[in-house]
């Protein structure tokens, strides 16, 4: 296990998450590993996000820090929409593709009063080095994963995912002490709580897909991680296929389906599965029943007989399997089996005795 410099003090709970998202705030995610299976720091970092340590959130389309947020302590795998933007990627020409990937959930988004922008970062710079020369000094031959690097006569942001905020940097940025004051002060650490029947249609969810299951049929696998792996093989082999179709557009983030996929004018809604077994029997959650029962353009794309490797250092790969599609796709209620329900209590219950 990596020992950061951090790791032993607890006044060192400040990352920066380095981003285009339109949906800064909503949690801090990466792929397990980057291109050719390597971990690289700005990824790795996401694992050692931990409850309640804030994450400030710097926009690099906009250049410039835009708020901060709390980490919950909720954490799972989960395939990601993934493309890194470095120079070393551009000049790879990286494309957006399916990864494993590590989702930390964030919450109490807070903005900054006054967006914080490069230009005035690049105004401290000296003041921001003081900060990293005097961390190199106190943990010599250490990596310290700032957030900012030299650039010619001034400074430029780490082109990374992840970034370590020191404590510090707060002196040198009180636009962004006085978000992470106010963030800390306003509300207790947040705490989540599930209900039974919260966590019982979030684990159909997960054995679904939806996040992203060996029995016959999809299966119940209890590795994680070799979940993920299948699932992301199979979005990636759907894509590929509807790609040569029509315009695929990514629809499972926000939908009950995967892929909307334009043919011929007609706007098909694509749902995926993944499988190591055969193709005998798939899971489904309610809504994926109620919008292949109500949509006239349905599609279901599974592959099945995933290989699934593990190499020597315990990374997973899924690999080969065989496509079924059904184009258009008719959901027949005779091949429903059902799993489980959900039962509403009564308002009129009485006490009794046993």
């Amino acid at each position: 296990m990596v020992a950061y410099w951090w790791s032993q003090r607890s006044d060192e709970n400040l990352f920066m998450e380095i981003t285009r998202r339109d949906d800064i705030g909503s949690d801090v995610k990466a792929p397990i590993a980057a291109r050719g299976g390597v971990s690289t720091p700005g990824y790795a970092l996401v694992s050692t996000v931990q409850a309640n340590n804030l994450v400030v959130h710097y926009d690099s389309a906009a250049e410039q820090i835009v708020g901060v947020s709390r980490a919950t302590g909720e954490r799972y795998n989960e395939p990601i929409w993934w493309v890194a933007r470095g120079s070393y990627a551009r000049q790879a020409g990286a494309k957006p593709e399916w990864l494993p990937g590590l989702v930390v959930a964030l919450a109490d988004y807070r903005p900054l009063a006054e967006t914080l922008p490069l230009a005035v970062l690049r105004q401290r710079r000296l003041a921001l080095f003081a900060v990293r020369d005097a961390l190199q000094a106190e943990f010599p031959g250490q990596r310290l994963y700032f957030p900012w690097i030299q650039y010619q006569d001034s400074l430029r942001t780490w082109q990374t995912y992840l970034a370590k905020f020191p404590s510090a940097v707060l002196d040198v940025l009180p636009e962004v002490k006085e978000a992470v004051d106010a963030l800390i002060g306003e509300r207790p650490p947040t705490v989540l709580t599930r209900s039974g029947v919260e966590e019982a249609e979030r684990q159909v969810a997960s054995a679904a897909g939806r996040p992203r299951s060996s029995r016959k049929g999809q299966g119940f696998a209890t590795d994680q991680r070799v979940k993920v792996a299948v699932e992301t093989h199979a979005m990636n082999e759907a894509l590929l296929h509807y790609s040569k179709l029509g315009k695929v557009t990514d629809t499972s983030r926000t939908e009950s389906f995967d892929y909307v996929v334009e043919i011929d004018g007609v706007s098909w809604h694509v749902e995926v599965k993944g499988t190591t077994g055969d193709p005998q029997e798939i899971l489904l959650t309610p809504n994926e029943v109620e919008h292949a029962e109500k949509y006239p353009h349905v599609a279901l794309f599974v592959l099945s007989n995933i290989v699934v490797s593990r190499d020597s250092q315990g990374e997973i790969t899924a690999s080969e399997g065989k496509a079924s599609i059904f184009h258009p796709w008719s959901l027949d209620q005779a091949q429903l089996s059902p799993i489980g329900y959900k039962y509403r209590l009564s308002a009129a219950a009485q006490d009794s005795e046993p």
